[in-house]
């Protein structure tokens, strides 16, 4: 398959396109700068010069494609009018495709509401998106209502990634503070619990969707639930052995005022069910310790000093 995939560079986006490329796929992915180009180049992809901000630069001169994976994302506050104006360029480039295209488009467990103590969500769950996320469910619908566009949605949980690329995605914050601050922030405190996926089991899991899922599916992204906050910080301290460092429990509304008002995700109590994914796609997440996951990161951090 030819793919073309956004965000290509990014945490998500570079998982996706090691693994495509691992399956022998052909892919095309954006790069917005000398360096993207270098990287998507170096892992075997073909770049196309072009920013998600100005579609009207390359989206005429796509190739022929048979699937769009979209993962390109920001939390800037201008994300909401980036995204539509993109997809306003790129779904009429896709239709005039000489054949169907599959289009995976990226949501997020943040447009599902908190779940109670004992409640496990799944995808039934009515959306309840945190106000900063209520673009993704434009998007998501724009592309299953297409009726030209095999439509698939893959909503992550909050991803990680222990250390390739320089990457550790949902920890590098605390990392980084503990490391210069001695300072490791607890958003809500230790009854919010955050769904997680590693990113390459992310990958596998659009892999899946990309060769196997229905066009009209949804499917959750998540491998590890029931760890807190307040256990990630922990974790973080004891694995990177962070001497003298204090603890800072701070609330959601906190969160948001430092960080801008995404973070409001950071306090969201989930615990969410991938059980669709795994019977119909049979996706077998392979990170599920998150106390070896951070470990790993570790040891991968301080190789590289």
């Amino acid at each position: 398959m030819r793919v073309f995939v956004t965000g290509g560079t990014g945490l998500i986006g570079s998982a996706i396109v090691e693994n495509l490329i691992d399956h022998q796929h052909d892919v095309l992915a954006l790069a917005r700068s000398r360096a993207s180009h270098k990287m998507l180049a170096d892992l075997g992809a073909t770049p196309i010069r072009g920013d998600i901000t100005k579609p009207t630069a390359w989206v005429n001169d796509l190739p022929d494609v048979d699937a769009v994976i979209h993962t390109a994302c920001d939390f800037s506050d201008q994300m909401p009018r980036i995204d539509s104006n993109l997809l306003d360029h790129l779904i009429p480039a896709l239709h005039r495709m000489p054949g169907p295209v599959r289009f995976l488009y990226t949501g997020g467990v943040w447009s599902y509401p908190q779940t109670q103590p004992g409640q496990i969500g799944d995808e039934t769950l009515p959306f309840a998106t945190l106000p900063e996320f209520d673009w993704m469910i434009d998007g998501l619908n724009r592309i299953l209502g297409d009726e030209k566009l095999h439509g698939i949605i893959i909503h992550p949980g909050c991803v990680y990634a222990t250390g390739r690329h320089g990457r550790t995605g949902l920890f590098e914050r605390a990392i980084t503070s503990a490391q210069s601050n001695k300072v490791i922030t607890i958003v809500g405190g230790d009854h919010v619990d955050q769904p997680m996926v590693h990113t390459d089991d992310l990958a596998d899991l659009y892999y899946r969707a990309l060769t196997n899922a229905k066009p009209g599916s949804s499917y959750i992204g998540v491998a590890i639930n029931g760890i807190s906050n307040d256990a990630v910080a922990k974790l973080i301290a004891r694995h990177f052995a962070i001497e003298n460092y204090r603890f800072e429990t701070i609330s959601t509304q906190t969160a948001m005022s430092r960080l801008g008002n995404w973070a409001e995700g950071l306090g969201h109590h989930q615990h969410l069910s991938s059980a669709k994914a795994m019977l119909e796609l049979g996706w077998a997440p392979k990170h599920r310790d998150i106390e070896q996951d951070i470990k790993a990161c570790a040891t991968a951090t301080t190789a590289k000093r």
